[in-house]
């Protein structure tokens, strides 16, 4: 399985616009094409749009673009697209799963998505992906579930030693309180002084989850 992430800065004051876009045109054509898109957000200042795109494989992945590109209507959004985006990062990445309810799904785990999300971004020290992820699932995910901290995606870049994961809360009160209980616990006390030493940078970016639908 393999996924797109997609950070796209969008022009000042035009998110709106953009959403409307994305939700009248966008997404009924993803879904005519076969696009598969797991999850999309906007960061709180509402200057970046995050859209998480999965295919099964790489055969699976070249095949959507192929369609897209060959789409007249999907060009015509692109064209359109280009009024209210000013850049664009794409990040291969590689889902990891190891939930036991994602049933070899590949979109992001079926939960009540809630309002305010962080998307998690660490380059890991040369070397130390595979440990840094024995210790994520052995201590990172019991000790959020302990606290009751959704987590929501869980991947690493098919090209460089990065780790990117989702985790989401009700509201900032309930983020301070879980990340609280989550810090006191014991799984965090057994590998808090080991985390350091593996993590070379972090960037979290606030987010909120996008309505689908379209409003009209």
């Amino acid at each position: 399985m393999l996924s797109e992430l997609r950070i796209v800065t969008i022009n000042k004051d035009k998110m709106d616009e953009w959403l409307d876009l994305y939700r009248d045109r966008i997404v009924p054509l993803a879904r005519q094409l076969d696009i598969k898109i797991t999850g999309a957000w906007t960061d709180v200042d509402r200057e970046r749009f995050i859209q998480i795109r999965s295919a099964a494989d790489a055969k699976d992945l070249a095949s959507s673009r192929a369609r897209v590109r060959g789409n007249s209507e999907w060009q015509a959004i692109g064209k359109r697209a280009q009024e209210f985006t000013t850049a664009q990062d794409i990040v291969h990445l590689q889902p990891i799963w190891h939930f036991d309810d994602l049933n070899d799904s590949h979109g992001v785990l079926d939960v009540d998505r809630r309002p305010l999300a962080q998307l998690r971004m660490y380059t890991v020290n040369k070397g130390s992906l595979p440990d840094w992820e024995e210790l994520y699932i052995h201590y990172e995910v019991p000790g959020h579930q302990a606290a009751g901290i959704a987590l929501e995606w869980l991947s690493h870049d098919v090209e460089e030693e990065r780790f990117f994961w989702i985790r989401s809360f009700q509201d900032e009160s309930d983020m301070a309180a879980s990340q609280d209980r989550f810090h006191s616990g014991d799984d965090w006390g057994a590998i808090k002084d080991r985390v350091p030493s593996m993590l070379a940078h972090i960037e979290v970016i606030m987010m909120n989850p996008v309505e689908m639908q379209s409003r009209s």
